[in-house]
Parts: structure tokens; C-alpha cells; sequence
């Protein structure tokens, strides 16, 4: 959820909870400043009566409102005073309606008379509904009117925020991009913009560095590494060189030839994870790359005696064709060297989905801790630990995603897209 999504839900609710708790508060308030007026209302039409009938034969009828009904029953005895609440039948509007009553004792010449005093409430309770109801809809559409207002303003105010968040998902390093920015009138979105481009300036000036760097490491490496396979190769053509010799004359030429692989293989990550090799607009068909592979590997996989099934079909991803060479490449390779003698494999390819599956002794890790770096299983010399780490990183850059699972004695990678 974006920033002004959740502050606009926060403030809903906020405003939400403020509004039903004001107008509970409000109609207790004035429920209760009216009862208040009522009792009061009674007690001074009590003392206006209780004066008359000491000393006024006749009562008047203004001292009661509109509405209101005075009651005398003479008792025998007197009772405690009292108010209560109860519907009474009002003539003036021919129904039942809520009336407050107080009810008290006066002695007369000599005899005893209950009065009741009846206050009408429909016309206050229907004020009091009114009187809420009027103030909740106008703080209701102040409330709404400020939180328009405020949404809008924060549009306003974060527009330069999204433009630079727009400019950052689109930068590529690879094309030396320096991002800059309009200038904006609030102060925070102007340093946030002036840290941007100077963090994509010295980001690129990086890039540049590295790329040099990488480049000239590969051109500096493979020179000496070809003189010194060179020179191994002449070696091997002198007759005078002992037995001994010759056996460590070998081992320096398989550790030349391993560390002028593992100098292709890190170079080739360096390349891909900078994105120096362009994806492409149209998808690939991967089943040539497949049969290819297969029969470059063809005497090797005859020698360890490995069953190969097939079941593909002409799909493929978005990628660079190197980069496919690549990852069926090292997929395949590691299908075979991490094999079982006698043992099988199946490739599976359809719409969306390239799944490698192959026999093989059953691994001590995680299966994702296959794709580190330098990480294998088992004491194969041959390998760099560099197979698994290379496609992984080719499928991310590609936007692509492999797994890594075991079933029994099957090792299964599997390509999305």
C-alpha cells in the first residue's frame, strides 16, 4: 500500500472514531442538559404551586407551558416526592407520548392532596435529535471537506517524491545514466534530489571503473595464462623430462587450464550481473540449444552410461541467446557430472517452464545453498562450484526464476518465465 494510500486510510479512521465518539458525546451532553432544564422546570412549577395553594383559592394556568398537566388527588396520607418518566394520552396531538412527572404532597386546610405535575419531552427529545443531528453532519462535512483538502494537498506535496521514485526505477547504471531533477520548492525533496544525482553520479562513475577494471583484468589475466599453457605445451615435447617431471608438469597445466575457467566463468558473472548482454524484445526457441548441447555431450554421456529422455517443445524466454547457450549449458553439465553411473535424465521444456531432472547421489544442504558461489557437493575436481551460481544469476537478471528440489534420488531444476 502506498504512503498516501495508508496516511488517507489512517486519517478515515481517525476521523471515523472522533466523529461517532463526538456525536455520542454531544447527544449525552445535551440529553443531559435537558434533563437538567426539565427537573428544574419542575421544581419551580412545584414552589409556583405549592405557594397558590397556601394562599390562593384558584390556581392560574400560567404557570404551567403548553402541553404540561396539573393533577390534584386528594389522600389520606402524605408519601415521598418523587420523579418519574411515563407515556400519557395528549389531547392536543391525540396520542401517547413520553411526559416527566413530579409528584409531591400539600396540606390544605387540613387535608392532604398529592399533585402531580406533568412536563410534556416529545418536543424536547425531537430538539434534541434535531440539535445533534445538525451539529454531526456539519462536523461530518468539515471533517470530509478537510480530509479532500488534505488528500489533495498531500498529492500536491509528494508529487516531486514520485517523480524521483519514477526516475530511480527506471535508471539503468549500464548506460551511465546521471539522473537530475527540476527544482522543487519544498527544501526536503530538494536535498532528496541533490543526494539522488550525486549517489547516480558516483554510481556510474563506479560502473565505468569496474567495467574498465574487469575488462582489463580478462585481457591481463588471459595473456599470461596463455604463455604459460603455451610454455607447458612445449614442455611435454621434451623427450629429457623424467617421469616425475612430467607428472608435475601436468598437475601445473590442469590448475593453469582450471584457472583460466574459473577466469572465463567469473568474468562471464561480472558481465552478466552489470547487464552488459541485452535481453532482447522476441523469445527464444530453446529446443535447438537442447539437441545441440545434448550431442556436444554426447560421447560423455555414452561413457557413464546415462539414459537421456526428452519431452520439449519450440518455446523459449526473453533472453540473449549467449545467455541461453549458457544456462542449458551449465544445466546439462551438471545433469551429467553429479550423475550416477547407469543413471537417467530427463529434460522436459513447455509453455512458461524448462525442467532438468537427473539421478544422483542425495545432497547434505539445503538445495537453494547449491546456487552460493563456489559451492558444491561432493569432490568433483573438474567442477568450480561456479555452474548452479551462473544460471541462477542469469535467470534473475532475466527476469526469470529457478529452483532447486529433490524427490528420492532425482535432483530436479526447473526454469520459469
Amino acid at each position: 500500500m502506498k504512503l498516501l494510500e495508508r496516511i488517507l486510510k489512517y486519517q478515515i479512521i481517525t476521523s471515523l472514531c472522533v466523529l461517532t465518539l463526538g456525536a455520542v458525546l454531544f447527544y449525552l451532553s445535551v440529553d443531559y442538559l435537558i434533563d437538567r432544564e426539565v427537573n428544574k422546570e419542575l421544581m419551580r412549577s412545584k414552589a409556583k404551586v405549592s405557594w397558590q395553594l397556601r394562599h390562593i383559592d384558584e390556581l392560574p394556568v400560567y404557570i404551567l407551558q403548553l402541553g404540561d398537566s396539573l393533577q390534584l388527588d386528594q389522600v389520606r396520607y402524605p408519601g415521598q416526592m418523587a420523579i418519574v418518566e411515563r407515556k400519557l394520552f395528549n389531547e392536543f396531538e391525540n396520542e401517547y407520548q413520553p411526559y416527566r412527572q413530579l409528584i409531591f404532597y400539600e396540606r390544605v386546610e387540613g387535608a392532604w392532596y398529592r399533585v402531580t405535575i406533568s412536563k410534556l419531552l416529545a418536543q424536547r427529545k425531537q430538539l434534541l435529535e434535531a440539535v445533534v443531528m445538525t451539529v454531526t453532519f456539519i462536523v461530518a462535512l468539515l471533517l470530509i471537506s478537510l480530509l479532500l483538502l488534505n488528500s489533495w494537498l498531500s498529492r500536491r506535496l509528494w508529487r516531486p517524491f514520485y517523480k524521483t521514485l519514477r526516475a530511480l526505477d527506471s535508471y539503468q547504471v549500464e548506460q551511465h545514466e546521471v539522473l537530475t531533477f527540476p527544482k522543487s520548492h519544498t527544501v526536503e525533496f530538494e536535498q532528496l534530489n541533490l543526494s539522488v544525482t550525486q549517489f547516480t553520479d558516483r554510481l556510474a562513475a563506479t560502473y565505468q571503473n569496474l567495467k574498465e577494471f574487469t575488462e582489463n583484468a580478462s585481457h591481463e589475466i588471459q595473456t599470461p595464462l596463455a604463455v604459460i599453457l603455451s610454455k607447458i605445451e612445449g614442455l611435454f615435447q621434451d623427450e629429457s623430462l623424467k617421469e616425475s617431471q612430467l607428472v608435475a608438469l601436468s598437475e601445473i597445466s590442469e590448475a593453469a587450464n582450471r584457472l583460466a575457467k574459473l577466469n572465463q566463468a567469473l568474468l562471464l558473472l561480472t558481465k552478466i550481473e552489470n547487464r552488459q548482454f541485452l535481453a532482447g524484445t522476441e523469445p527464444i526457441s530453446l529446443v535447438p540449444i537442447i539437441n545441440r548441447k545434448l550431442r556436444d555431450l554426447e560421447d560423455l554421456i555414452e561413457q557413464r552410461e546415462i539414459t537421456v529422455k526428452t519431452d520439449i517443445e519450440p518455446t523459449g524466454p526473453v533472453m540473449h541467446p549467449a545467455l541461453a547457450e549458457v544456462l542449458v549449458n551449465n544445466l546439462l553439465t551438471n545433469a551429467i557430472r553429479y550423475n550416477v553411473n547407469g543413471g537417467a535424465i530427463e529434460i522436459t521444456l513447455n509453455a512458461g517452464k524448462l525442467v532438468v531432472r537427473n539421478t544422483g547421489a542425495p545432497i547434505h544442504i539445503e538445495p537453494e545453498l547449491m546456487f552460493e558461489r563456489f559451492r558444491k557437493e561432493g569432490t568433483h575436481s573438474a567442477s568450480l562450484g561456479l555452474g548452479l551460481a551462473l544460471a541462477k544469476t542469469i535467470c534473475q537478471v532475466n527476469g526469470q526464476t529457478l529452483t532447486y528440489e529433490t524427490d528420492g534420488p532425482w535432483h530436479i531444476l526447473t526454469v520459469t518465465w
